[in-house]
């Protein structure tokens, strides 16, 4: 694809870009660990601006297509990376990677006016209206967590819990019929023993130990959308990449 000669004038020219050099990265023009052409070469070859070619560098960098040294440049990450970097937090896509076949039961499905405290996590007015969505994550046939979000969509957008079933994934829904792209997740995480509804839902022992995730995730824009409490089981291996270091 030549970003310079698209067909969709709607598709700004840094996503056309990282569109080609992502294309070139995953066909294997651009090896594994291979530096990539510095800005002001990719600007020349592409005709295009430094601006473009930079909005395009750090489009690929989120999405863990590329990688950035200091002091010697930006490279191509390795293909087992890559792959981990594809999807934030897709249970569904993370389980068919696994070999895993992934499911859902939909336990709640109902709109409600953000409280307090949702409402501070996703940086908008209390009483604004939210899909709340709360699910049992499957595998193979078996729960193997429960998974509680709240998720703030443009206005005038929505879904239905039938697209939620038929798609079996929320994130899925959200590119493929509302046209928005998760981005970036801010997660952190604890322990917590199960509750007597986790025990319910999950076949765990009393006092089971649970691993509790609760991520906000941003769109591409860094607007907020969704919050998330995850709580898994013990046979769940949760497995996530850190982008970036801040210590000494």
């Amino acid at each position: 694809m030549d970003p310079t000669q698209s067909n969709e004038a709607a598709v700004p020219l840094y996503k056309q870009l990282a569109d080609t050099l992502r294309q070139q990265i995953e066909s294997g023009e651009l090896n594994d660990q291979e530096p990539l052409a510095p800005e002001r070469e990719l600007a020349l070859h592409y005709k295009v601006s430094r601006d473009t070619v930079r909005k395009a560098i750090r489009l690929l960098d989120e999405e863990g297509m590329i990688y950035s040294d200091h002091g010697r440049g930006t490279f191509i990450t390795s293909a087992p990376l890559r792959d981990m970097a594809k999807a934030i937090g897709s249970f569904t896509l993370d389980t068919l990677r696994r070999g895993g076949v992934p499911g859902q039961k939909v336990l709640v499905f109902e709109k409600v006016t953000a409280g307090m405290a949702i409402a501070s996590v996703l940086n908008i007015k209390p009483d604004t209206v939210l899909h709340h969505v709360k699910r049992v994550r499957l595998i193979d046939g078996e729960p193997i967590g429960i998974q509680d979000s709240w998720l703030c969509l443009p206005k005038g957008q929505g879904f239905s819990r039938e697209q939620l079933e038929r798609k079996g994934s929320l994130y899925r829904l959200l590119v493929e019929d509302l046209q928005i792209q998760p981005s970036v997740a801010l997660e952190s995480i604890g322990s917590i023993l199960a509750c007597e509804q986790d025990v319910a839902l999950l076949n765990l022992d009393k006092g089971a130990p649970l691993l509790l995730c609760e991520r906000v995730t941003m769109s591409e824009r860094r607007v907020p959308i969704e919050y998330c409490e995850m709580r898994y089981g013990p046979s769940y291996r949760y497995k996530n990449k850190v982008t970036q270091w801040g210590g000494n």
